[in-house]
């Protein structure tokens, strides 16, 4: 069974902290319809180390449709992404030998990374944020986007989340330069190599 809400957020970032037992960077996010929290894993806790990229100056996937977006939380129709199957202008969106391996208790490299990138969009006036992942809403009212990783190739416990076109992502465009950010996470357990369904092959 695929990851549940399947959803892209975009709207105006703001500063973020880690929090939490299992540490995820809680990124607060404003749009016209309200407040939401971006979670991203920056800590791999379980042996299913972390692989990560994150890219400046690169093209996201369907950019045009992006940018026409309304802020929120809308459905990815049409714009869904996949870490195995999305192309851009003829290449992989990303590939697993792109991505840098995260140990184990090595939080901080990550963690400055997605500092670094929400200072970025924080500082440009119009600066925007695009979560790709699973909507949540928790019982204390809290509303966002999780699950921003790779998934599917998961075995065991993850793997009821498996599923093609049902990633996670981060996108940040910086209107004062045409310029965008991509954040790719994946785990060391995770196979790129899937069926139709997202499941190992």
């Amino acid at each position: 069974m695929p990851v549940p809400n399947y959803s892209l957020l975009k709207g105006d970032p703001q500063p973020g902290a880690v929090s939490g037992k299992n540490p995820h960077f809680r990124i607060p996010v404003n749009t016209a319809t309200g407040s939401y929290t971006i979670d991203v894993n920056v800590e791999s806790t379980d042996g299913s180390e972390v692989l990560y990229a994150v890219l400046q100056n690169t093209a996201p996937p369907n950019e045009d449709a992006l940018l026409a977006l309304p802020d929120g939380v809308n459905p990815p129709t049409g714009i869904a992404i996949d870490y195995v199957r999305t192309q851009i202008n003829g290449a992989p969106m990303i590939a697993k030998d792109a991505m840098t391996l995260l140990p184990i208790g090595g939080s901080s490299d990550l963690n400055d990374q997605i500092v670094s990138v929400v200072n970025q969009a924080i500082q440009d006036d119009n600066g925007l944020i695009y979560a790709f992942g699973s909507f949540y809403a928790d019982s204390g009212g809290q509303q966002g986007i999780h699950d921003i990783h790779m998934n599917q190739g998961n075995s065991g416990s993850f793997e009821k989340d498996n599923g093609i076109d049902q990633d996670g992502a981060l996108f940040v465009y910086l209107p004062a330069t045409s310029t965008w950010i991509s954040v790719f996470i994946a785990f060391q357990t995770e196979s790129w190599n899937t069926d139709d369904q997202g499941n190992p092959v």
